[in-house]
């Protein structure tokens, strides 16, 4: 049997949401047990094995029983069952699967606004999803953004996080055998990726212990001074003010950097205003922030 949309699944099997739904963890997670169907169709323990044994009469050579993980895993024999692109799989990583998710139906017309088809490597994410919910390192060539490197590096996934535009992970990085910092990487520059199921994540290496991670910080957010009445008035309803004067939004300290520039809020120096105003430079912004030294200490704290 080849890869099906769920539709042709359903056409096949009056269990397909059952076998979309393991064909989605194993692929995405690495592993899955009965009380994972318990939890998600409310299914006693009886009726969670036997829709495993159905699975694996479709996809025999798909996973295997790990009595150590006390967990059906992924095998390298794994050939999907169901079509399901990388940014549907990641949107049910997050928010929990959904059958509805895999068929095109809106209930009312929708489309999505510069929507980029198929710009992720399904496989590619599914690696670094599963290291991410099993606790391993993967070896990758990213491309970053930021200094045009393009190296091999080892990183250990935690989190996973959607900005808006695109689908980010958070990861330790152990780039070049240092000591290694939480950092933020793309999916999408993530090539050449490889599982290194011998590099298990440290406890210094899990998400509980990055700092910037788990600190949160408030913003102190005005409308900003170079706003007109009306635009002020089209901020205050846009960001939800509801009648008060100002905005307190209390973001994760590794959020930040993201937030001012999707938000324009304005937190230059004074002496990078001067600088702006003698180049007659008036960047836009909606806001400014009212409590950025608090903010920069706060922040310069944390990424010592």
């Amino acid at each position: 049997m080849n890869e099906m949309t769920f539709l042709q699944l359903q056409n096949e099997d009056k269990n397909a949401d059952r076998m979309a739904y393991i064909d989605f963890k194993i692929r995405f997670t690495g592993f899955i047990n009965r009380s994972d169907l318990t939890s998600m169709f409310g299914l006693a323990s009886a009726a969670a094995s036997n829709m495993m044994a159905k699975y694996l009469e479709l996809r025999p050579e798909n996973m295997e029983y790990d009595p150590k993980l006390r967990a059906n895993v992924i095998t390298n024999k794994y050939k999907p069952l169901v079509n399901i692109d990388a940014d549907t799989a990641l949107g049910m990583l997050a928010n929990g699967f959904n059958k509805n998710k895999l068929i095109d139906n809106p209930i009312v017309p929708y489309a999505r606004i510069g929507y980029i088809d198929n710009p992720l490597d399904t496989d590619a994410i599914a690696k670094i999803t599963r290291a991410m919910a099993r606790g391993y390192a993967i070896s990758t060539k990213y491309y970053s953004k930021s200094s045009g490197d393009y190296s091999k590096r080892t990183i250990l996934p935690t989190a996973l996080l959607f900005n808006g535009k695109d689908w980010i992970f958070r990861a330790f990085c152990k780039k070049n055998k240092e000591l290694g910092k939480f950092k933020f990487f793309n999916f999408a520059r993530a090539l050449k990726v490889e599982e290194e199921f011998e590099h298990l994540r440290t406890s210094q290496e899990d998400i509980s212990q990055d700092k910037m991670w788990n600190t949160m910080i408030p913003l102190l957010l005005i409308p900003h001074q170079d706003r007109t009445e009306s635009e002020v008035n089209i901020i205050k309803y846009d960001f939800g003010f509801h009648g008060e004067s100002k905005l307190i939004k209390t973001e994760r300290a590794a959020f930040i950097f993201m937030l001012k520039h999707q938000w324009l809020i304005d937190d230059r120096t004074d002496e990078k205003k001067e600088k702006d105003i003698k180049n007659n430079c008036k960047p836009y912004y909606n806001f400014e922030l009212s409590n950025k030294d608090m903010v920069t200490i706060l922040l310069e704290s944390l990424d010592t």
